[in-house]
């Protein structure tokens, strides 16, 4: 049993146009843009977040025929087994990659278009957070061209567009401040996975729920004030 997913990168802008991608940078692009599909279908194959781009047992991403004419890569995700939890169907692997990508970009409340993904959003929400922590350095890689160049780049499926990847989303993976300053807010947690955790919290002073984890000095004895 083997079922095929065919997706499309695409570098377009005003350098493309002018003078194609530039050489260096767009393969330091798409080797960025492959480390983080290969998260992700790891992560939607096995139900397992990783760091790493590992081997993906079960499935493969493979290159296309190149177009003449366009910077367009045709991609070809072809898995050999279920995924351990998810539906293998089309609809839900595209759902599940772009919502994996446009949290992992700051796109938080980006919807689900998918059963298995509402519920996953539902009942275990830490594990896109989780996802999007470890999609981070492979995403900063993927805009190198974006960073230094007139380009976007966008992730399609056959016949629409899944995410777009400009300046904005760029900003965002590349946005890692750390306060030296030990600071006080006052809220609540919403969300906690107790294995990892990550979770969601109510912050009043930003006036929202966003992402929260513990850091690695937490002592644990304390956990029973989050759960």
């Amino acid at each position: 049993m083997e079922q095929n997913f065919g997706l499309k990168l695409r570098f377009g802008g005003k350098d493309i146009e002018e003078r194609g991608l530039d050489l260096y940078d767009g393969s330091a692009s798409f080797h960025g843009f492959a480390r983080a599909l290969q998260i992700t279908a790891h992560a939607y194959l096995n139900d397992e977040v990783v760091g790493r781009a590992p081997a993906l047992k079960g499935g493969s991403l493979a290159f296309g025929s190149p177009r003449q004419g366009s910077v367009l890569f045709d991609i070809i995700a072809r898995f050999s087994r279920k995924p351990k939890s998810a539906p293998l169907n089309s609809d839900t692997f595209y759902d599940f990659t772009r919502v994996a990508l446009s949290r992992a970009t700051g796109d938080m409340d980006v919807g689900a278009a998918t059963s298995f993904v509402q519920n996953k959003l539902a009942l275990d929400e830490p594990f896109f957070d989780e996802l999007a922590e470890k999609l981070e350095g492979s995403l900063q890689q993927a805009h190198r061209s974006i960073d230094n160049h007139k380009v976007y780049a966008s992730l399609e499926r056959p016949r629409s567009s899944l995410i777009l990847f400009d300046k904005n989303t760029s900003a965002w993976v590349n946005t890692r401040e750390i306060d030296p300053l030990i600071e006080k807010f006052t809220g609540n947690m919403t969300r906690l996975n107790t294995q990892t955790g990550n979770g969601r919290a109510y912050i009043k002073e930003i006036g929202k729920i966003i992402p929260v984890r513990k850091a690695d000095e937490f002592n644990e004895s304390n956990k029973g004030w989050l759960t």
